[in-house]
């Protein structure tokens, strides 16, 4: 995780080959767990230290390959409920230009003690 200048939370992902698809650009599945990562994120500075999130849905749009370098995620919340928190964030990599976007659906629940 990073901060920026403005105190927003970001997540890092530094880019080596095992993370790559026989193209040899990286696999969407890495670039997915990196917007997860970065909407919960978001979501975990919006809950209680007794409360937990759990990931229920995500959807992602992939706009451009990426194949070294870091990719950099950034997320926020659009809505807070009770139970559910929707976040949206996005990827983008070392030139600033967007990788991917997408929005994410989490449960909120008590956690055990």
């Amino acid at each position: 995780m990073v901060e920026d200048d403005d105190g927003n939370v970001g997540v890092v992902m530094e880019l080596s080959s095992n993370l790559m698809q026989f193209y040899r650009t990286i696999h969407g599945g890495a670039i997915a767990g990196l917007l997860d990562a970065c909407i919960a994120t978001a979501v975990n500075h919006q809950i209680s230290d007794q409360e937990g999130a759990a990931t229920m849905e995500m959807k992602i749009n992939y706009l451009r390959p990426v194949s070294e370098g870091r990719l950099w995620g950034k997320g926020k919340i659009i809505h807070k409920g009770r139970k559910i928190v929707v976040g949206q964030g996005e990827i983008k990599d070392d030139t600033g230009q967007i990788v991917a976007f997408g929005t994410a659906t989490f449960m909120i629940y008590r956690l055990p003690g």
